[in-house]
């Protein structure tokens, strides 16, 4: 069974373009030892990552993941498992700098990627919004039955 999940987080601090190599030279000999692949791409101070490898070793990466003080507000956007295709064979993990990278061809990932994050930044004011003032109505609701 192959796993593959995407996400999209935040940097905790600015990153520069041999910090995002390092990361993923790093992370691609980690993957070499656990059949894993996929692709980090960063743009803005986002990062939007696809896994793939057999399950539990996904789940461990992933754990470890989350984990990582260097991203944080991580979003998982899709987990797909059973009998796939890799679409990063060959890559034990590429790293794409969309914001230095000139490639049209990227500009419909850019574009992803900037109205996810745009998206996430909307429902955390929401969630916010929603924790200051409503909670505490809602909460009050519920003693009163």
């Amino acid at each position: 069974m192959l796993k593959r999940i995407n996400y999209i987080s935040s940097f905790v601090q600015d990153m520069s373009d041999d910090e995002i190599e390092e990361l993923a030279r790093q992370a691609a000999k980690k993957n070499a030892e656990n059949d894993i692949t996929g692709v980090l791409m960063a743009r803005g101070g986002v990062f939007f990552q696809i896994i793939e490898g057999p399950e539990e070793n996904i789940d461990r990466l992933f754990t470890t993941i989350l984990k990582d003080p260097r991203h944080e507000k991580i979003i998982t956007l899709g987990i797909q498992i059973g009998d796939l295709q890799r679409l990063f064979l060959g890559w034990n993990m590429k790293a794409i700098n969309l914001d230095t990278t000139l490639s049209e061809r990227l500009q419909p990932v850019r574009a992803i990627i900037d109205a996810v994050h745009a998206q996430s930044a909307i429902i955390e004011t929401l969630t916010e919004a929603l924790a200051a003032s409503a909670w505490a109505e809602l909460l009050d609701l519920t003693t009163k039955e």
